[in-house]
């Protein structure tokens, strides 16, 4: 089932050939585009696609058998909210997301929509100790520097006691195996445009490393946590691995372009064809296999006692 959305959050506004959300852009909120079909929203579902092999074919990692209520923060096109209420079919799962205007794979009965910005408190709106597992993944872009530390004890406050939070964000910094990736590199001419740029917008793009900290300050116990280095193209010798880094390679390929497009082009004064220059740059060295690319993902998950 699907909690109707005010029209607010569903209209949208095209910036330099792409769909963003109106209210986001007027708002300071989320500076990633929206596109149905072949651009934001497929990549999204790829992204999920890869993320779920590269923790090995899970949906979640804390130590929880059968969640009964479940909270998804930032459900996108909606992937991991309809897997989990597909394979937890007796469960409850609420999803929210600050555009809810994407058509889901399928609506199970037991899902149900919101239209919510992160950015804002969420207790009493949502009832405190209430939900076994909260999910949140990837919402970085949209959640302000100074908000982190309220949205993780926020998250806590909904927890039931021995519910598990788990946080997941990227860190833009394009790293390399071989240790072949210079300043002189499209790809870490990118990461540093897009750091300055997200930076200057009041976001922190590599918040990953430090989400074990914020677990700790938000009052979580037995917190635990993993550095995932996924592999950016088919350089691995294990197929398993190699084709991780193809479908992470297809994903980096859309999203060098929808992360960075707004954000440098507003806050660094770059015009659409110098972004454009420097992301088809950055694509054509994710090509090169000597580089061994890799882009980090941090997850961290603690308990409410």
């Amino acid at each position: 089932m699907t909690e109707s959305a005010t029209p607010t959050y569903l209209e949208t506004i095209e910036i330099h050939g792409r769909d963003f959300q109106k209210h986001s852009i007027e708002n300071g909120v989320y500076y990633v585009p929206v596109d149905e079909g072949e651009c934001e929203e497929d990549r999204l579902s790829l992204q999920h696609k890869t993320l779920y092999h590269v923790f090995g074919d899970k949906l979640f990692l804390p130590p929880l058998e059968y969640p009964r209520r479940i909270l998804d923060c930032g459900y996108g096109p909606g992937d991991w909210a309809v897997d989990m209420a597909t394979t937890y079919s007796h469960s409850e799962v609420i999803a929210m997301d600050i555009y809810p205007g994407y058509d889901l794979p399928s609506e199970p009965e037991n899902l149900e929509r919101h239209a919510w910005n992160l950015n804002d408190q969420l207790v009493p709106t949502y009832e405190r100790d209430s939900f076994d597992l909260i999910h949140s993944r990837c919402v970085g872009p949209g959640i302000k520097t100074d908000r982190w530390a309220g949205y993780l004890r926020d998250l806590r406050r909904l927890l039931a006691r021995g519910g598990y939070l788990q946080v997941a964000e990227f860190n833009y910094n394009i790293q390399s195996h071989s240790g072949l990736l210079t300043n002189n590199h499209d790809l870490q001419k990118w990461s540093q445009a897009y750091t300055s740029a997200m930076r200057g917008l009041d976001r922190n793009p590599n918040i990953g490393g430090h989400l074990e900290a914020k677990l700790r300050e938000a009052g979580l116990s037995d917190v635990a946590g993993r550095c995932f280095q996924i592999p950016i193209g088919i350089w691995p010798t294990d197929p398993r691995q190699r084709k991780i880094g193809e479908w992470n390679q297809n994903n980096m390929n859309s999203m060098l372009d929808s992360h960075a497009l707004w954000p440098i082009t507003t806050r660094l004064g770059w015009t659409r064809q110098q972004v454009g220059w420097l992301t088809e740059g950055a694509k054509q060295e994710m090509h090169h296999a000597n580089l061994r690319l890799y882009i980090r993902l941090y997850v961290a998950w603690g308990k409410k006692r």
